[in-house]
């Protein structure tokens, strides 16, 4: 089962399952690689300057979901017993920022209700201003074999979109190539649906339903 919500990504959370979860020192068990790379044929269906959107929003959101943040371990944050690093990366000078960054691609109540909530304990906002994180994340799954996306209903101010998810079956990890078309042996695989929105706000588009397949 994958989680769809951030705070189901914290290790610390320990709402954490067989296929993504933590060693017991609180790191990933299947680290993805650091670099993001999104093939062009496993982008939605959308125009141009909407799958830039997407590019950019699954970055961001691969790097919450898996702690890929630089971290200044000699400035830490120590809250509700946990500890708490200043993240360091130019894009984010401070806590405001990051929310402004992630105001390019998400709705607000998007940003407020899944990744920046009150009940989400991934990031905290120091007395300085400052962005804080746990320097941890989720493992991968390591069943992801596929997705295919499809277009459900589009509108002036709201796209809804579909992707479909292929697990295999097989006790092993999947060793194949990612494939972005239907699989010609559907039963070797479980799938699983996740609904992306797209709406209109301040005039422009942003994600108000977001997922990482894997």
């Amino acid at each position: 089962m994958k989680k769809r919500a951030f705070i189901l990504l914290v290790c610390a959370a320990a709402a954490v399952t067989a296929l993504v979860g933590c060693n017991n020192n609180g790191q990933a068990e299947n680290p993805p690689e650091e670099t993001v790379v999104i093939a062009d044929e496993s982008l939605p269906p959308l125009s141009e300057d909407l799958q830039e959107l997407y590019k950019g929003a699954y970055t961001i959101y691969y790097d919450i979901s898996f702690g890929m943040f630089e971290a200044d371990e000699n400035d830490t944050l120590i809250k509700d017993d946990f500890t708490y690093y200043r993240v360091k990366d130019n894009r984010f000078r401070d806590y405001d920022a990051f929310r402004g960054y992630l105001e390019n691609y998400f709705t607000k109540d998007y940003i407020n209700q899944e990744i920046l909530n009150e009940t989400n304990i991934l990031f905290t906002k120091g007395d300085n201003g400052g962005l804080y994180f746990l320097n941890g994340g989720r493992g991968s799954n390591i069943y992801y074999s596929g997705h295919t996306f499809q277009v459900e209903r589009e509108t002036e101010k709201e796209i809804d979109l579909v992707a479909t998810a292929y697990y295999t079956n097989s006790n092993e990890p999947y060793g194949g190539g990612y494939f972005y078309t239907a699989p010609e042996d559907p039963d070797a695989f479980t799938e699983q649906v996740y609904p992306f929105v797209l709406l209109k706000e301040d005039g422009n588009w942003k994600f108000d339903s977001f997922s990482l397949f894997y």
